[in-house]
């Protein structure tokens, strides 16, 4: 059976993880993954189609002549991946290694060392809208007190989207701000972070699969990996 990820308008963390969740869907049901790439992303915020593409490393299929498309099953993403409880059932470290490989097959952009990186979910979402994408900058200012303790000879990076004036609470020492960023920047940073803290957010959420290191999840739809650890107590 060949399973494939359709084509959808959301941002770029919402498709990739699409994708994502199609490669573990198949891994898990023994089903030939066919890749459907990127078709449409708002260039503003999510930057050039054909360069995300190629960013993600995950190669596009070529159907030969004798599969009919009528054998393929097509969704938007995989619901029994996306809604489960327990997604380490279907990430498993070989679906992990391959997202991975794809990831790391193509080149990636400089950054600078990060120590720990507070994905920041601002831009698409705010207090009055999407509320239940939005946590306020005074449950982050707790984190950072929390990031400061557990982590004292670490510096903090704030990756967001606003103006700086929209933060001034969590200024501190030690903390710095990336905002507004180039997307492949950001998202290769939160990859590559020594510790990463997770907005309620697809974007921080692919980088976290992709991330090796240290994982600090906020609850939302979208369950947590059981290596990775939880928000809950702070």
């Amino acid at each position: 059976m060949m399973y494939t990820v359709g084509i959808n308008s959301d941002g770029f963390g919402s498709q990739y993880q699409a994708f994502m969740s199609g490669i573990a869907y198949c891994e898990y049901k023994k089903y030939t993954y066919i890749h459907t790439p990127i078709k449409i992303l708002d260039p503003k915020r999510d930057g050039n189609v054909e360069e995300m593409n190629h960013f993600i490393g995950i190669p596009e299929t070529p159907l030969s002549e004798e599969y009919n498309n009528k054998n393929i099953i097509t969704e938007l993403y995989s619901k029994l991946v996306h809604e489960s409880l327990n997604p380490s059932i279907y990430y498993t470290d070989k679906v992990v290694k391959k997202i991975r490989d794809f990831y790391y097959s193509t080149e990636k952009p400089e950054i600078n060392k990060v120590d720990i990186a507070i994905h920041i979910r601002r831009g698409d979402v705010s207090s009055q809208t999407f509320v239940d994408h939005f946590t306020s900058n005074e449950y982050y200012k707790k984190i950072i007190e929390f990031m400061k303790t557990k982590y004292p000879n670490y510096t903090i990076t704030i990756f967001s989207e606003g103006d700086i004036n929209d933060f001034m609470d969590l200024k501190d020492e030690n903390v710095f701000f990336k905002l507004n960023t180039c997307i492949k920047e950001t998202f290769h940073s939160l990859v590559k972070a020594k510790v990463l803290i997770m907005a309620k957010s697809s974007f921080s959420y692919t980088a976290a699969i992709l991330n090796e290191n240290e994982i600090y999840y906020q609850d939302f739809w979208h369950k947590a990996l059981n290596h990775w650890n939880l928000l809950t107590n702070i």
